[in-house]
């Protein structure tokens, strides 16, 4: 296996005909990522595109480990997406995932289609920018994903593997919560069998603002190494810690992120009522509440933690977190109260 670099990664695409022999091209290195390198392939003639190999250690302070073979899965959930989109009605603002270009699969690397000139969706909201237009297209995003591939419709049969997932998102997020804080430890694997319990549709595992890429024309969805025919509470949970801790990043300028998580609910409801049923759907939202403490606690304690919390704001975090987890808030709406009380106390 050849490790792929900023400093060779042009020699590499020229010796497989990927660019001309003599084409000029500049690569970078996309930073933020812990699992796998990318690079972004600048050309003078042509499209840009994006080169992803994976890792096996992963860049964290603690040991984590994965196989480079997740690679593939991220391809596979990639193409599911791309498809289950190119069948949907589009919102205003346009929410999508980028094109597969070619697959090395003697190298665990593929390439992509680049975002034009962008920002993570999570660097605007540190910097307390709110667009309500922003948190609808996610609701959208993640509720045709969902409802387009509801009872595994269309789904390969590779995906019912989550050994990828429990490794990168089970085991260092819900099972550290349990090893750091032993009294959680029941609560914890209860919400880990209820993850396992449910097959329902696909998930991807790593649905966040940080992934969530704008640009001029919209955002685009990226890193899909996780995805799997499994649980949505989890995307849910997952993604909605993400809105929560701006909302106590940015106390006592909470309000307005708040009000993005109820934007996104509405949005995400208006796409699941055309595959779920009322009772599902209330199951689901009890469920998705259960995962938004499980991974609050996780990104306090877990292994991978959010770095932009000062110390006081994470004991406040770890405090409301706890709490959530040792009596469940009955839905997305009343965990949204629980967390507008606690940001105003």
């Amino acid at each position: 296996m050849e490790w792929i670099d900023e400093q060779n990664a042009a020699a590499y695409l020229r010796s497989r005909d990927r660019i001309g022999s003599q084409e000029p091209v500049q690569v970078r290195e996309l930073t933020g990522g812990v699992s796998n390198v990318v690079l972004y392939v600048s050309r003078s003639k042509g499209d840009d595109f994006v080169l992803k190999q994976a890792r096996e250690q992963l860049r964290v302070a603690d040991p984590w480990f994965c196989s480079v073979e997740r690679i593939w899965r991220e391809v596979e959930v990639l193409q599911v997406c791309q498809r289950v989109l190119g069948a949907a009605e589009t919102t205003t603002l346009q929410a999508t995932t980028p094109q597969l270009l070619f697959a090395d699969r003697e190298n665990y690397l593929y390439a992509m289609t680049a975002v034009p000139s962008h920002e993570t969706w999570k660097e605007q909201l540190l910097r307390g920018e709110v667009d309500h237009g922003k948190a609808a297209a996610c609701g959208w995003l993640l509720g045709t994903l969902h409802a387009g591939t509801w009872n595994g419709r269309g789904l390969p049969e590779q995906l019912s593997d989550r050994q990828f997932f429990d490794d990168l998102r089970i085991d260092p997020y819900y099972r550290q919560v349990a090893r750091v804080h032993p009294d959680l430890q029941g609560v914890m694997n209860e919400l880990i069998a209820s993850v396992f319990a449910h097959r329902e549709c696909l998930v991807h595992g790593d649905f966040s603002p940080k992934n969530l890429l704008v640009h001029a024309g919209g955002m685009v969805l990226v890193d899909f190494e996780v995805g799997h025919f499994g649980d949505p509470a989890f995307d849910l949970g997952f993604f909605l810690t993400h809105l929560f801790l701006k909302a106590f990043y940015r106390r006592p300028h909470h309000e307005p992120i708040l009000a993005l998580i109820a934007q996104f609910w509405n949005s995400y409801l208006r796409q699941m009522r055309t595959a779920t049923t009322d009772e599902t759907s209330i199951a689901l939202d009890r469920r998705g509440a259960f995962n938004v403490a499980g991974c609050l606690l996780a990104r306090i304690d877990g292994k991978s933690q959010a770095e932009y919390l000062d110390e006081t704001t994470r004991c406040e975090v770890r405090d409301f977190a706890r709490g959530l987890l040792l009596s469940p808030a009955a839905s997305i709406i009343d965990l949204l109260d629980q967390a507008r009380g606690c940001l105003n106390h």
